[in-house]
């Protein structure tokens, strides 16, 4: 995959093969903020994890920097979060969205991560530019359902756990990160659950003044 690495120098390219796709769940700071995000989700009938986070390993091969996704059915969605990933020892600050079955997610968790590709945005940031504000750095996302356009979510990176602690808990269960992609956690929804056909997401670093934008369309494949 390739991408453009965004500097206080310029913008350089850089491209490699994804190794692994990690995708950590339930990942809040504020452990109140996490159990809402919880009870929403057993709200729809789905069986979460007692110990908080959770890794779950992916294929890469679900990695997508396409303007348009397909899913089956329509109960499914995004989720905003940054994504960090490791490169020739540097550490990389990306944008995605853990687009995600909700009724398969009724079932497993993990299957529902598998079932759906993944985007990601094309930028990236060199995370040691950012690192001592980083927790400032703000999250958004909003769907377009119905033609209209909502917003969905809004935090800031310090809603989750510290990069640190994500990256320890990781490491655990997957020692080896170079030329990963490791999604980290997303912020809570404002109003429930939405099904549209196009999610947007943003990275906002006031401090800096840049940001990191994704939006991809969602092509529902109608079941027979």
């Amino acid at each position: 995959m390739e991408w453009n690495v965004f500097t206080k120098e310029g913008r350089k390219s850089l491209s490699f093969d994804v190794r692994r796709l990690i995708v950590v769940g339930f990942s809040g700071y504020d452990v109140e903020k996490t159990l809402d995000h919880i009870r929403e989700l057993e709200a729809e009938g789905i069986r979460c994890p007692k110990e908080l986070p959770v890794v779950y390993e992916c294929s890469p091969a679900l990695l997508t920097q396409a303007e348009e996704i397909a899913v089956v059915a329509g109960a499914s969605s995004g989720e905003v979060e940054y994504l960090l990933m490791e490169h020739a020892a540097k550490t990389y600050i990306g944008l995605g969205s853990d687009h995600t079955d909700r009724a398969l997610e009724a079932v497993s968790i993990h299957k529902s991560k598998q079932s759906c590709a993944k985007p990601m945005a094309r930028d990236l940031w060199d995370y040691s530019e950012i690192a001592e504000h980083f927790a400032s750095i703000r999250l958004l996302s909003s769907q377009t359902v119905n033609g209209e356009t909502v917003d969905y979510q809004a935090g800031v990176t310090g809603d989750l756990l510290s990069l640190e602690t994500i990256l320890a808990k990781v490491r655990s269960e997957i020692q080896d990160l170079e030329d990963c992609v490791i999604y980290t956690g997303t912020v809570p929804l404002k109003q429930g659950f939405k099904f549209g056909e196009r999610f947007s997401c943003a990275l906002i670093d006031d401090r800096i003044g840049r940001r990191i934008d994704l939006g991809y369309d969602i092509r529902v494949i109608e079941e027979h």
